[in-house]
């Protein structure tokens, strides 16, 4: 269910994404995703980039740090805040 979740936001995430945010995380991300995927910023290859990152387990329902990572280094911060936000909503859950 977690992952349905993280899932959603990402989803979500990609309708605030420009076509620049999407060319830089694929530029950014070029070293962890085949070439066929890298090459494609387009929204449909952005959310093959994300299925790549799930399959490699570089994120997963409980840690997706590497992709707030990302972000805050292209300097998307609207995504990092939206990932920070979900992400401290799995620590409390945890905590409760």
């Amino acid at each position: 269910m977690d992952s349905l979740r993280l899932r959603g936001i990402i989803v979500k995430l990609q309708d605030r994404l420009s076509n620049d945010d999407r060319k830089r995380l694929h530029f950014y991300l070029g070293n962890d995703v085949p070439r066929r995927i890298r090459d494609d910023a387009s929204l449909s290859g952005t959310l093959s980039l994300m299925d790549s990152l799930f399959d490699q387990d570089k994120i997963n329902e409980k840690d997706f740090t590497f992709l707030i990572n990302a972000f805050n280094e292209i300097q998307c911060i609207d995504a990092v805040k939206l990932l920070r936000e979900h992400l401290r909503q799995i620590q409390s859950n945890g905590l409760n």
